[in-house]
Formats: structure tokens, sequence, C-alpha cells
């Protein structure tokens, strides 16, 4: 044959090859031979299966010298990989047949730290529990873990000059064995020093009450996180940056560099809702986080529903620690019904509440006015009450649909005819809410809340609707109207000389839900409940219950609830759709 025919007949033959991969639809491959660690480390080396045609070849030039750097990460150096092409399928079918052999195991590891770091618990710890063992199998990205983690622990914790004198692994692949060498010089620990901040945003006095640490403290970065959320928690300012000014250390000190940008001075909300117990409600909030240079803050919240309009004016004023010790200057307005009580309330309250480790306790007095009218007769009652309230949340996994939780709440208050009240009284609450999910489609939810009220008044009448106790509705017992479970009493309608039965709040209160919720997708899950209880006078509770089922929406602003429920307690009684939308607690 001709040396023309002889490269026409290679053209001829190139061409034809060339024609077909570029008529192939991509390629699809899978890693055969090796367990999941090892084909999940390959599949993550080659990448995912190559969708365009002029990408195929590409790929299967590469993928077993791909296929081979990731069995070695791993400690396989003594493999062997066949690649498999079926160009007849239509995408081409591409396998990768890997025997990888035994690992390398570590024979000798050494783990030493030196410096001020030689004695730090938490590089201790880290060294101890991250290291390789001798019998180990080799493993390249356990060992780059193990430098990293001892690099970023020794940074937050002020060891800023820290570095490796030596970093070895040494490999003898015909003796399947591996040795390590590790020598980490934390160095010097630096302490906190000169704190930079632009006075014309935030006082200089107020950042110094809100400090986590004292100047001359051991660096360690979780303090300057804490100071970051702190400042973010007064609301004053839109960002928030605390950080270390290492370009500008000089030991013993690293300066602090915070940086802020002021929030809007006003903001407005406007929020529209609805639920069974409150039908449709519009609100309308305008917060005002900062108002002086002292950090005052205010926020006034309009809420209109057809059962429960309101408003409400709080100033607040930050006290030694601005972030969690607040002193709160309330005004309300408030109508509600209570059972078949019509209620206006005006309110003052001065409250101071303080936060720690994510329990809020708070000491309170409040003058109370309250207006009310039972069939044609109109009372009226005032009171200084003083309290205490208790409160913690809980909570793990999605705000809006948590895994498990508790939310608890505790509340006494007391007035004497003495001291400004109308009469004496004692009042204690309290209410306890849980949740655990129980495998993966199976949640349960409980609540228990219970009240009681000592009042030196003998006629229920006399007592303010606000501070006795009711049951029923969305949040209580379902299946019974809001508010409408209580102590009744026996009253004479003149106008038409008929006796009437009144629902008037009773001096005790004892209710409980028992919930089963079951998930049948991401976003709907069913749910069957039982609730229980009485709002009452001293003995003379009655158990009402209410039993249904739901089923629920998980919303990004909280579950959907659509429940019917039956006051199965109550002879014929009727069933009550109940609607309302948010999260347990």
């Amino acid at each position: 044959m001709s040396t023309v025919l002889r490269i026409a007949f290679t053209g001829v033959f190139c061409l034809c090859f060339i024609a077909k991969a570029l008529a192939a639809e991509g390629l699809r491959y899978r890693v055969e031979g090796v367990g999941k660690e090892a084909r999940e480390n390959v599949r993550a080396y080659l990448g995912d299966s190559p969708a365009e045609k002029n990408a195929v070849e590409r790929f299967l030039s590469t993928a077993p010298l791909l296929a081979a750097q990731a069995l070695e990460a791993l400690g396989f150096y003594e493999h062997s990989i066949e690649l498999e092409v079926d160009r007849s399928a239509n995408p081409w079918r591409a396998t990768l047949k890997i025997e990888a052999g035994d690992a390398l195991r570590y024979t000798d590891v050494s783990v030493e730290l030196i410096g001020e770091g030689r004695g730090d618990e938490r590089l201790q710890e880290i060294a101890a529990t991250r290291s390789p063992k001798i019998g180990d199998a080799l493993h390249h990205g356990r060992y780059e873990t193990l430098k990293r983690e001892l690099l970023q622990a020794a940074r937050r914790r002020g060891y800023f000059d820290a570095a490796f004198t030596e970093n070895r692994v040494d490999l003898d692949v015909g003796r399947k064995q591996a040795t390590m060498a590790l020598v980490f010089d934390a160095g010097v620990r630096y302490e906190f020093g000169a704190i930079a901040v632009d006075e014309a945003l935030i006082d200089r006095a107020l950042l110094e009450r809100l400090l986590p640490f004292e100047a001359g403290a051991p660096y360690e970065q979780k303090l300057l996180l804490e100071l970051r959320q702190r400042l973010l928690c007064l609301g004053y300012f839109g960002s928030v940056t605390v950080l270390p000014d290492l370009p500008n250390r000089s030991f013993p000190a690293v300066p602090i560099r915070v940086a802020v940008t002021t929030a809007p001075r006003h903001s407005y909300e406007v929020g529209v809702g609805f639920s069974t117990d409150t039908r449709q409600r519009l609100s309308l909030t305008w917060q005002s986080p900062r108002l002086n240079r002292w950090g005052h803050s205010q926020e006034t919240a309009l809420r209109w529903s057809p059962v429960n309009p309101q408003a409400r004016m709080t100033y607040s004023i930050p006290l030694d620690d601005p972030a969690n010790d607040v002193l709160q200057l309330i005004a309300r307005l408030e109508d509600n019904e209570f059972g078949d009580l019509e209620s206006e309330q005006r309110e003052f309250r001065v409250r101071r509440e303080l936060t720690k480790a994510g329990t809020v306790r708070s000491v309170q007095l409040r003058a109370l006015n309250e207006r009310w009218g039972v069939l044609s007769d109109d009372f009226n009652a005032g009171f200084l009450l003083a309290g205490a309230s208790v409160s913690s949340r809980y909570r793990r996994g999605d705000v809006v649909d948590p895994s498990r939780g508790v939310s608890q709440f505790y509340s006494v208050e007391g007035a004497s005819a003495d001291a400004g009240s109308d009469e004496d009284l004692v009042r204690l609450y309290g209410s306890v809410t849980g949740l655990r999910t129980l495998g993966e489609r199976w949640r349960v939810v409980g609540r228990v809340e219970a009240g009681v009220l000592w009042t030196s008044s003998d006629d229920a009448q006399d007592l303010p609707p606000s501070l006795a106790f009711f049951a029923g509705g969305d949040n209580s017992i379902r299946g019974f109207g809001y508010q409408s479970v209580g102590a009744e009493v026996t009253v004479e309608d003149i106008p038409t000389l008929r006796n009437d039965r009144l629902v008037v709040g009773g001096t005790r209160l004892v209710t409980g839900t028992l919930e089963l919720q079951r998930y049948f997708s991401e976003r709907w899950r069913g749910a069957f409940f039982v609730d229980a209880g009485d709002a009452f006078d001293s003995g003379d509770f009655e158990t009402n219950v209410g039993v249904g089922l739901g089923v629920h929406y998980l919303s990004p602003v909280g579950a959907l609830r659509l429940e019917l429920a039956n006051p199965v307690s109550e002879s014929g009684g009727s069933w009550r759709v109940h609607v309302n939308i948010g999260a347990e607690f």
C-alpha cells in the first residue's frame, strides 16, 4: 500500500472515530470494586458525568489518573485501574474497575506541641483525638484536617504566630508502611489590647458596659463573637464587625477593631393575620431602636381585631448590661372579650427585665384600671400590682418546625387594698410546653398550664376579667370557644325579668394538651389531639374535653394549622373549626 493510501485510510478512520464521538450524547460512568469511602472519593475527583460531546474524550483520557490520585489520598498506592467504555450505548457507558490493594499503615506517629501551646487544653485535645495511631491506615485527608484544626484553634485562642516547624509523612510503598512527624509551635498567646471604635457612632461608655472581657485577658475569639452579638441585640446598628487588628499587633497585646453601621432611626411594619379566636387582625408597628446617645428606644404597636383591639407603647432604657438588662415603661389600652364579659383595660407598667443564658427574669409594678359590664350593670376597678416572672425557651432544629424543645413561663402578682388597690389579691400562673420528634415521621407535643387566684372579694362579678382565669380556644381547650370556659354565675336581667347563666371567669385554672403529629411530606403533617381542663372556682372543677384532628402546612413563617375539634364532654356539642399560624413556641 502506497504512503498516500495509508495516510488517506488513517484520515478516514480518524474522521469516523471523531464523528462517532461527537454523535454520542454525553457519558455515564460507574466505579466498581472498592468500598463506599473509596468510591465516593473517586467520584469526587472525577466529578459529574460529562454531558457535552466535547468533554467526553477529555474525561476518558484523565479518568484513570484522577482515580489513582483519589485512591492514594486514602493510602492505597498498590492499585490497578481498568477503564471499559461501551460506545454503542447512548449515552456512552464507562466502567472503572478498581483493585485498591492494601492501604499503607502507620508504623510510627509523632505529634509534638511546643511553645506556650504545649499546655493548652484545647490544642492537647485536638492532638490527642485527631492524630492517627500506630496501625491505622494512611489517610492524607485526615492528616490535613489535623493540621488545619490545630492552626484554626490556635488562632482562635490568640496564638497568632503559630506554625509547623516539622510537617512530614514518609512512605515505604514496598513495605506498605508510613511514618508521620508533626511539630507544632504555637508560639506565644496574645492578650486583648485597646479597642478602636468610631465614637460618633457608638458611645464608648456604652461599649465598655457590653464588653465580655477585660483588657489584658487572654485572647479568645468566642468573646469577640459574644460582643458582636450583644451589640446586634441592642438594635441600634445595621451591621457590626468585631475583629483583631493583626497587622498592628505587638506582643503581648492585639488591638481590637469594632466597626458598626447605624440602623434606620425608624422602621415600620404592617401585619395581617387570622385566627378563629380573634378573627381577622391588622397590625402596625413603629420602632425607633435608638432615640438618643444613651441608647433609649421605643416601640409602638397598634393591633385591630373584632375581638381584641389594642394599642401598646414601650419605652426601653438600657441599664448596667444594655443587651441583657433593660428598664421598660409600658402603656397599654386594650379591649377584650372574656366569656360573657366585655372588658376595657388601661394600664401603665414599670418593668425591669434581665436576660441570662436564655432565661428571662423580670420584676414589675403596674397600675391597672379596668371597666367591664355584666348585662346592664357596669363595673370599674383599679389595682396597683407588684409582680415577677421567669421564662425560658430551649429549642433544637428549625425555628419554624423545631425537632425538640421546652418553653416555660411562671408569674406571680399581688395587690393590697392598703396600697392603692380596690381589693387584696395574689395571682399565680404557670405554663409548660414541650415537644419531641420520634423517629423520622412522628412528633409529640404536650402542654400544661395552671393558675390560682386568692382575692378578698366574695362576689365573682367584682373580679376584673383580665385577672380571672378563662379557658377555651385555639391555644387552650380546642372544641370550645375563645375564653368561653370559666366559672358561671346566675344574673337577673331586670328588663326581661329572666335569670341568665353567664361565664365570668374563675379563681383556678388547670388545662392540658397531648398531641400526636405525623409527617406526610416535608411540608405537610397531620395531627390528633386531646385537650382537657377547666377554669373554675375552688371546689367546682368540671372536666371539659376537646378531641380533634388537624392538618398542618409548614409555611416559611410557621405552621398553618387547620383543625376540627369536638367538645366531647358536652352532650350534643358541635364541631368547631380552629385556624391558626405559627410554631408551638
